[in-house]
């Protein structure tokens, strides 16, 4: 018994986007309309090389890879800086100074207050020895008042022996801000932002921020309702906006589920009076073979690599094509027999691909064969052609009637993509 064979390829996708590539590929693939018994086919190459293939894409924007916040001391004055926005550095450059002569006046305040400090010490330390020389000449009454200033010289020591290693300790941080006077680049980079000595640029007391120049990461974008396509870990492609055929190929490192952002300019769901907001996460892509000819700020879209980009030999047709007969495994086509009619074509099947949902075909077909979608509308001996012919009544129904400016509007260009920072529903892409 000859049947359709079916295969599901392996990919999370969107239950919308599979709805309209369905409606798609009835509309593309079913025959003509029914003034016409003539079947609609297909070259094997414009099938294999430009069929419909569905791709979850996602924008992306390139940044640096770290950056950093370099701040001042909040005890000490900034005497000048050193670097301009857009500045590039090298590890240990200067980056700002501190007033050094403030510095050199609370490293002598502070040496006198030990000093001071450590006087007073001597001279309780001298007042206990003679009040207890005193003290052995007494008795009763007097002894104890003796016993009395004792102990309370004795605290003001311990009091000020403590003082002292407090303030020895601030002293030596006085002491090393002198010979370290000057911030420094923690790493070659790009600067940033740059504050003035009168406004630092934020709360914190950042004078500058920092950039690493040389290494790129990918920042992408994700609604909530198409994470789930994600994992970290996962490899990607990442392509050009400008040209699509550069691509690089990356891993995702994280996805930052933990700092939403809402879409404030979009209804998710179109209705009237308002709907639930879109939220995105951000997550971050790094590139595996180098970020050759990735510029900072450079637009691109990400889509999980399921491997559409390898170039296999030999000819791979997708399984909805075949019917495979369930008892030996023989298959074949619906083909134009060079003639203009329809022929049922034995084929020979080799390896099968999973992935894709295709086979290798061995024998029965070439390139430039033509082909039909396998419908009940197939049979032996009847014309073909290569126009697509639509009939309006043909299509009215459950899904209404067949509206080309709908199928223009919505199946073409960036109209058919996802929100601002996302193309959620994938698109028809010609990558085999």
């Amino acid at each position: 018994m000859e049947f359709l064979k079916t295969h599901k390829r392996p990919v999370i996708i969107a239950a919308a986007a599979v709805a309209l590539i369905a409606v798609a590929l009835f509309f593309l693939l079913r025959s003509g309309g029914s003034s016409s018994n003539a079947v609609y086919v297909q070259s094997v190459r414009e099938i294999t090389g430009g069929g419909l293939t569905l791709v979850e894409r996602f924008s992306g924007v390139a940044e640096s890879q770290k950056t950093e916040k370099i701040a001042a001391d909040s005890t000490k004055t900034v005497k000048e800086i050193h670097v301009q926005s857009g500045d590039t550095v090298k590890k240990g450059d200067k980056l700002f100074s501190y007033d050094t002569e403030l510095i050199s006046l609370d490293v002598q305040q502070a040496q006198l207050e030990i000093e001071s400090l450590q006087s007073s010490v001597s001279t309780a330390s001298s007042q206990i020895s003679q009040y207890q020389r005193e003290r052995q000449s007494v008795s009763g009454s007097e002894r104890l008042s003796y016993d009395a200033q004792i102990q309370q010289l004795q605290a003001e020591i311990n009091s000020n022996n403590y003082e002292i290693k407090t303030k020895q300790a601030a002293l030596e941080r006085l002491k090393n801000s002198l010979t370290n006077a000057d911030v420094v680049a923690p790493f070659d980079g790009v600067v940033d932002q740059v504050g003035t000595i009168e406004e630092p640029l934020d709360g914190e007391n950042t004078m500058v921020t920092l950039r690493n120049g040389g290494e790129l990461r990918i920042k992408g974008s994700v609604s909530e309702q198409n994470v789930a396509l994600l994992s970290q870990g996962q490899p990607v492609i990442v392509r050009s906006r400008v040209d699509p055929t550069i691509s690089w190929p990356g891993t995702i490192e994280n996805i930052d589920t933990g700092s939403a952002q809402k879409n404030e300019n979009e209804d998710f769901y179109g209705g009237e009076g308002g709907g639930s907001r879109a939220t995105y996460y951000s997550f971050y892509v790094n590139l595996d073979g180098g970020t050759d000819g990735v510029i900072m700020g450079q637009h691109v879209t990400i889509e999980p690599d399921y491997g559409q980009t390898e170039v296999r030999d030999g000819l791979w047709l997708n399984a909805g094509y075949l019917t495979i007969n369930e008892e030996d495994g023989s298959a074949f086509v619906w083909a134009d027999n060079g003639r203009g009619k329809l022929e049922k074509r034995s084929v020979t099947l080799g390896d099968y691909d999973a992935d894709f949902d295709e086979y290798e075909i061995l024998e029965g077909l070439t390139q430039d064969d033509l082909i039909a979608w396998p419908d009940e509308s197939c049979a032996a001996g009847l014309p073909t052609t290569t126009e697509l012919v639509f009939d309006d009544e043909e299509f009215e129904g459950d899904f209404g009637s067949f509206d080309e400016e709908f199928y223009e509007g919505d199946f073409e260009g960036e109209e058919f993509e996802g929100g601002p920072m996302e193309e959620p529903l994938g698109s028809m892409d010609a990558e085999g």
